[in-house]
């Protein structure tokens, strides 16, 4: 037997004599609402709706529909001061009432959900709001602040809103380089070109759904770098830097309440997503590992996560915090452990497997990320894509490569009939894979694509993660090449772009840049924005465009404008104001015509050149690439 079969039995065994000796099993309340003890907590009311689909299908895994089942919607008290909306969005929403006012923490995902929620603390009280914090750097915890409060509460100070001092970085860094690539990539892990229900996505696992619409945004008021110690209506609360899975994760800790919010630490129930699958964005296990170690250290009666169920009492606490650390430590020690010993991931996926008493702890299920996801980032993250066999270093081009595998396998036909015996055997993964170099050779060849969308649609109703069902999904309708994948989610809003730097926007210009039309090109434009008092340099020098944070001496056309113009110019997903999308006449090129009709309206002015000059220099870019374009299994 080989060493990749022993080692999962033998820590099997090891889980249950641990589990023999542990204490009793965290426990939900008979509410189904939070975890532990009812001391101190209580079901305001419940809508009777849960957003997630409930209703069992052969096409859902029975662990997909349980866990649907655990998103009904309600308001939950958590000590004295504390109101949890849970089941209104992916993340929770939290208001802590103070003497003359309220504390609200992560606005939902759109401004849509964000009244209803706000609806539902009404019915508890009708103080003002006083702060807002902002826990991580995700549209999904904040892009229904305005429902909450307006920019004229927040610029006269009547709301102040709370943030790392990394927040806005982070925010802005999910909306730049790569934003077509990540909005598809994002749509196929939500399923979002879908309906819930058998054919759709069931639930979101850190909540019932992600209820995409219009986002707002308004940028935090005060930010901090590692502790801050503020008083808002009454109510003393600390804010505290945890790195984990986000940059600017912020930890709420209320000392007189000992009330814990921990933010995007804890991802719902549910096992963390180390690396995402619609991303490379790793977050270090062990920068987790000592984020949580750091809030174990506060004595907290209650726990209310950005995602997940409220859990009371001391111990039961200690326990998920506890549990979840551990879950995540052993992945990596483990991997890193056999990384060691010479092991590739796809023999660390078979290898590293959670002990009982932590794959089966309840905050620890895989609905959301997977141990074998984790232990593939882990490694890339250690020792980068090469697996140590030289042939990985110059193999032939790909195309060649799948035209003698499929000669090999003894051509298309036979590569296809053992695909449709794959199927019949439910190997459904394995059955993609024969298919893919026939699909590669002839992306027309619509037996061989259908026969791998009925694969993967079969797969997606045996596996209980959101991630890997919705990808099937998505996956199998592109392959069917019938159902329109449009919708994608799109997370930068007005608000959102207004904030940006133009500095980073320009930077991102670079990746745009055709080294075909631009090789002989060298020209500067300079950007001069009279509401900074600053101007900076775009230098074009044969397929390169280099930065320059100041504009150099001598620049061969300058252009004048407001940072707000250039920033929705350049960001290719939000729409330009009426009157200029208007004077755009449908092209292949809409955005340099765009900046030509700024221009023309005087949005734009021109310093220095002519604006044929102007033209001439965003010539050598490619138009944002339209994510609906983008094919990633029919290629």
């Amino acid at each position: 037997m080989s060493r990749s079969r022993i080692t999962p039995v033998l820590l099997i065994l090891l889980g249950l004599a641990i589990a023999s000796e542990a204490p009793a099993k965290l426990q939900l309340n008979e509410s189904k609402l939070w975890f532990g003890t009812a001391e101190g907590m209580e079901t305001v009311f419940r809508t009777g709706k849960n957003l997630a689909y409930t209703k069992e299908d052969d096409r859902i895994d029975p662990r997909m529909t349980k866990k649907a089942r655990g998103f009904d919607q309600a308001l939950v008290r958590v000590g004295d001061r504390a109101y949890v909306a849970y089941g209104w969005a992916l993340s929770n929403t939290t208001m802590v009432v103070g003497n003359d006012g309220v504390i609200i923490i992560d606005p939902p995902d759109s401004i849509e959900s964000g009244p209803e929620i706000f609806a539902a603390f009404r019915t508890v009280t009708n103080l003002p709001v006083r702060a807002i914090v902002y826990t991580q750097g995700r549209f999904a915890n904040v892009a229904a602040v305005k429902a909450f409060a307006t920019q004229d509460e927040v610029n006269s100070g009547q709301v102040d809103i709370y943030a790392h001092e990394a927040f806005m970085e982070s925010l802005v860094d999910r909306a730049s380089l790569t934003g077509p690539i990540q909005v598809r990539r994002t749509a196929y892990t939500g399923a979002s070109y879908f309906p819930p229900g058998p054919d759709g996505p069931v639930h979101s696992a850190l909540g019932p759904t992600l209820r995409a619409g219009s986002v707002g945004f308004i940028p935090p008021t005060k930010t901090f770098s590692e502790v801050m110690d503020v008083e808002v209506a009454g109510v003393k609360m600390q804010l505290i830097y945890v790195p984990t899975g986000t940059d600017g994760e912020t930890v709420a800790w209320f000392p007189e309440e000992k009330i814990l919010h921990t933010a995007g630490i804890l991802q719902g129930e549910n096992f963390p997503v180390l690396g995402s699958a619609r991303t490379a964005q790793y977050s270090d296990p062990l920068n987790w590992v000592k984020g949580i170690d750091a809030i174990r250290a506060y004595p907290a009666q209650y726990l209310v996560p950005s995602h997940g169920r409220p859990v009371g009492g001391a111990d039961n606490v200690a326990d998920v915090l506890t549990a979840y650390r551990d879950a995540i430590q052993f992945v990596h020690d483990q991997t890193i452990r056999y990384m060691n010993a010479g092991h590739t991931p796809d023999e660390l996926v078979e290898i590293v497997v959670l002990p009982p008493h932590l794959a089966e702890h309840p905050w620890i299920n895989e609905h959301y990320g997977t141990v074998k996801d984790a232990v593939r980032y882990m490694y890339q993250a250690y020792l980068g894509w090469f697996e140590a066999d030289p042939w990985m270093l110059d193999p032939l081009p790909y195309m060649e490569r799948a035209a003698r595998k499929v000669r090999l396998m003894g051509g298309r036909d036979a590569v296809v009939a053992a695909a449709q015996q794959a199927v019949e055997a439910a190997e459904y993964t394995w059955a993609a894979e024969l298919l893919t170099p026939v699909i590669r050779l002839d992306n027309n060849d619509m037996e061989a694509r259908e026969l791998k969308a009925r694969a993967y649609r079969q797969w997606a109703t045996t596996v209980a993660n959101v991630t890997w069902r919705n990808w099937g999904i998505s996956a199998a309708a592109e392959l069917e090449g019938d159902a329109p994948l449009t919708g994608d989610i799109t997370t930068v809003s007005e608000g959102v772009v207004h904030s940006f730097t133009s500095n980073a926007l320009l930077q991102v210009l670079s990746t745009r840049i055709d080294p075909e039309r631009s090789l002989n090109a060298h020209m500067t434009l300079g950007i001069r924005f009279p509401d900074a008092d600053g101007a900076v340099g775009l230098e074009l020098r044969r397929g390169i465009l280099q930065f320059h944070p100041q504009l150099g001496s001598e620049p061969d056309v300058v252009i004048v404008a407001e940072h707000d113009v250039i920033n929705r110019l350049l960001v290719s997903d939000v729409p330009l104001w009426s009157e200029t999308s208007a004077a755009i006449a449908r092209g292949p090129d809409q955005r340099t015509q765009a900046i030509m009709a700024a221009i023309d309206g005087g949005d734009i002015q021109i310093e220095l050149g002519a604006p044929q000059d102007v033209e001439k220099f965003f010539s050598y870019f490619d138009v944002p690439v339209d994510p609906g374009s983008i094919n990633l299994v029919v290629r």
